[in-house]
């Protein structure tokens, strides 16, 4: 809910709708934390990634955070299995809109993503 809002939206409000907004804006904010650590991430080890033209991101694990975080403000109960392939395409967009022409591939098993400037 934003403010200042109006009677209409008052009473057009629904709570279901308001939920699934606020999980999808806490959802962008993680995104960009953790997009945020993969940039910092690679500043810091390009040095030593410059010989062989690419990185490797081994903090995959970070997306299924996502998820967790999104069950639990939910209400959901979480069962131990988490799917990172609702998340995934979404987080290699936003990496090719950061990593420009570069090759993005994740590894079958989803632990580790591999940034390839070659």
């Amino acid at each position: 809910m934003k403010f200042p809002i109006t009677r209409e939206s008052l009473q057009a409000f629904d709570f279901v709708k308001e939920q699934q907004e606020k999980i999808e804006e806490e959802l962008q904010i993680r995104f960009t934390q953790i997009l945020e650590g993969v940039c910092k991430e690679f500043q810091r080890t390009m040095q030593l990634n410059s010989k062989e033209k690419r990185f490797v991101w081994r903090n995959m694990h970070l997306l299924r955070t996502l998820h967790m975080e999104e069950v639990y403000r939910v209400g959901t109960s979480y069962k131990g299995v988490v799917d990172i392939d609702s998340y995934l395409p979404q987080f290699i967009e936003k990496l090719k809109g950061i990593f420009i022409g570069c090759d993005i591939v994740v590894d079958p098993l989803k632990t580790y993503l591999i940034i390839d400037w070659s």
